[in-house]
């Protein structure tokens, strides 16, 4: 064997164990998972009685009774407590670039200061956050891609001067040492950037962040940020955790981005991957501004069901990211049945908005047939907003009708080209277009 096909051998072989040693929904088990559904349906049964609460029989029932019981019991047992929503202060606004050719009309960072309820260990108190928004060439307002990046906006364009590297802790898989062809290789060409010339020739505006500049993905580091986030009084086993801190801060950039004249506040989609994948779900269930939200390969205490025994445990996704959750959640480690929420109904709360759930065929761990059946579980709920049912039978083709959909693709956890064409072809499909943005032109949450 030549020296560079060992060289490229041994590089996979590294790149690899770094998908494989990363935890949570990084983590992979290499082989495909079947192509027929299997499993048992998601429990509790959505409309079922739920702790003191009867069935659900109408919307009214499930908005004013059983939305707001839900909301508390995935912040006590799973999340953490959702900060409270202060306000925002626009520090600096700088145009990086104004792209004479192509159709991208301009990409700038607008610098945010987020308030919070209480000072932190953030430089100056308080998390600065760096929103990166492209715009189309054209007239809006644009519909806006809204989502996170892992490891900091300089490897968003990383050609593009004036871009600012955070100074915040970095998870170790964006450490560096390997070569950037390997790293597209395996975790897909789009796993630091979206398609940005793709999504303006689309008329998509694209806004992006770094949410570790909010709460840093690292367990030891994290925790004094988490602590400033969390609001005075909750008891200690409910402390915020990064993922609910990451779904706030997603909010925040709601915040930011609506008012602009350019941007269409009615077509704001969410999005994220692993553990953002997470936190659009999450945010999206306390925040009904979202139109759609796409949530790729989230995993457990995303898209997944807990009760499931084929994605990773509770107790494995707790030990290597303790930050992500309240401490209340480790107690379900090795007995998620006593869990009396699951992900279903965490994705029931986003009705009766669209709702696109990606997945690999080799992300074992990210479980493509429980995030299926946790579909399937919510599709009552969105029955009841007068939703077309979730009739898709098959996992690799999404469902080309309901505001439901889900699809697997081949390969592993990363960001590839036909995940953002399977959802590009979901929002064009699903998100209202300007002409039908009247009132009452789509169903409310």
């Amino acid at each position: 064997m030549g020296l560079r096909r060992k060289f490229v051998l041994g590089a996979v072989l590294i790149v690899t164990g770094l998908a494989l040693s990363a935890g949570g929904c990084a983590l992979q088990r290499l082989p495909n998972v079947p192509k027929e559904i299997t499993g048992p349906a998601a429990s509790p049964p959505i409309l079922a009685a739920f702790q003191s609460d009867p069935k659900i029989q109408t919307q009214e029932d499930w908005q004013n009774r059983r939305a707001p019981l839900l909301k508390a019991r995935f912040q006590s047992e799973i999340y953490g407590a959702m900060p409270a929503a202060v306000g925002y202060e626009i520090v600096s606004r700088e145009v990086l670039q104004r792209p004479e050719k192509g159709a991208i009309g301009t990409i700038e960072r607008i610098s945010i200061a987020l308030k919070t309820t209480q000072p932190g260990p953030w430089t100056g108190g308080r998390p600065i956050v760096d929103l990166i928004l492209m715009t189309p060439k054209g007239k809006g307002p644009f519909p806006v891609i809204a989502g996170g990046t892992f490891c900091g906006n300089n490897v968003l364009l990383p050609k593009q001067p004036g871009m600012r590297t955070t100074t915040m802790a970095l998870p170790q898989e964006c450490g560096g040492g390997v070569p950037g062809f390997l790293v597209t290789a395996i975790f897909g060409l789009h796993a630091n950037a979206p398609p940005w010339e793709t999504l303006a020739e689309k008329g998509y505006a694209l806004a992006s962040w770094h949410p570790g500049d909010v709460v840093p993905d690292v367990p030891v580091v994290a925790e004094p940020y988490l602590e400033a986030l969390t609001p005075v009084g909750t008891p200690p086993d409910q402390r915020t955790g990064a993922i609910a801190a990451w779904a706030w801060t997603n909010s925040r950039m709601v915040d930011v981005l609506s008012p602009d004249p350019r941007l269409d506040p009615n077509r704001i989609v969410i999005w994220g991957h692993s553990r953002h994948g997470k936190a659009a779900l999450l945010s999206a269930a306390f925040d009904p501004r979202p139109a759609a939200i796409w949530a790729l390969q989230s995993g457990t205490a995303g898209a997944a069901l807990g009760r499931d025994d084929v994605g990773e445990p509770v107790s494995d996704i707790t030990t290597s990211f303790p930050h992500w959750f309240a401490p209340a959640y480790r107690a379900y480690a090795g007995k998620p049945a006593d869990l009396d929420v699951d992900q279903h109904q965490l994705i029931a709360l986003l009705a009766p908005r669209p709702v696109l759930i990606g997945t690999g065929r080799r992300d074992q761990w990210g479980d493509p047939h429980g995030s299926f059946r946790a579909l399937q579980g919510a599709d009552p709920v969105y029955q009841l907003y007068g939703a077309p049912a979730f009739s898709q039978i098959k996992l690799r083709q999404p469902d080309s009708q309901g505001v439901l959909a889900f699809y697997m693709r081949p390969g592993l956890h990363g960001i590839h080209t036909e995940d953002w064409e399977e959802a590009l072809s979901f929002f064009d499909r699903t998100v209202p277009t300007p002409a039908s943005n009247a009132p009452n032109s789509r169903l409310k949450p």
